[in-house]
């Protein structure tokens, strides 16, 4: 079976231009038709596959709680016994892969598919209230991939994302299509954390690149994180 750009892009909840940008690069087996590309379903499913949880998620506060401990912080919003029992998942993970880190940290931030006009969305990824991610900003903070044109993704606190938006005029999008990402965090604190502490906003936009369908971006991601649990656990 073969799918249109736009299918395997709603799919993957990628937009078409990553589709294309994919299958350019050889990562997603295509073939032209004409003017149009036709991908290949099955390696679709695989990568469909491949981006699905493996393993029960951590609650917000303690995926936010692993990332701090990593960045070398110590998790104050935890109490001692459960800010331990992270410290366990930090060792129990450490020999795993990208799925199941991926899994452990979906719940870190809701994400939201956005559109509208360009200068909107690019108020949005400008303004103070967000905090730019994803694997666009990958190489500008130590995680080893160079993204190109990749689609803005931005950390922003949940509670005044209903203001926000509709004060840039923003509307929910089809993944297809969104012009941005946004990522709502309802755990009070997290985005000034994120804002102060280099080595933690790093260790986000690695967790970022692990949801990338690209392998390319999934091994970068991993390599920081690894690094990162390595010091941790005292390796």
């Amino acid at each position: 079976m073969e799918l249109s750009v736009s299918e395997a892009a709603d799919r993957l909840q990628l937009d078409q231009s990553r589709i294309r940008q994919l299958v350019n690069a050889g990562d997603l087996p295509a073939r032209r038709a004409g003017k149009a590309w036709l991908v290949d379903g099955d390696a679709v499913a695989l990568m469909s596959r491949r981006a699905r949880p493996h393993g029960r998620p951590l609650s917000e506060p303690r995926a936010w709680a692993l990332l701090d401990l990593l960045a070398g912080g110590d998790a104050p919003w935890l109490a001692p016994p459960a800010r331990s029992q992270v410290r366990s998942v930090v060792r129990r993970m450490e020999s795993l892969g990208a799925d199941e880190w991926r899994a452990a940290l979906r719940n870190r931030g809701q994400k939201v598919p956005v559109g509208g006009h360009p200068a909107a969305v690019r108020r949005l990824v400008q303004s103070h209230e967000a905090v730019l991610a994803g694997p666009g900003q990958a190489s500008a903070h130590g995680v080893d991939l160079v993204a190109l044109n990749a689609r803005p993704e931005v950390y922003l606190d949940a509670k005044g994302w209903a203001h926000l938006s509709q004060s840039h005029h923003l509307d929910d999008e089809a993944w297809s299509t969104a012009s941005a990402v946004v990522r709502l965090v309802h755990h009070d604190g997290i985005i000034a954390r994120l804002r102060a502490n280099e080595r933690l906003l790093a260790l986000a936009i690695a967790t970022d690149c692990l949801d990338d369908a690209n392998p390319r971006a999934n091994h970068a991601g991993m390599e920081l994180i690894g690094e990162a649990a390595d010091r941790a656990l005292g390796m």
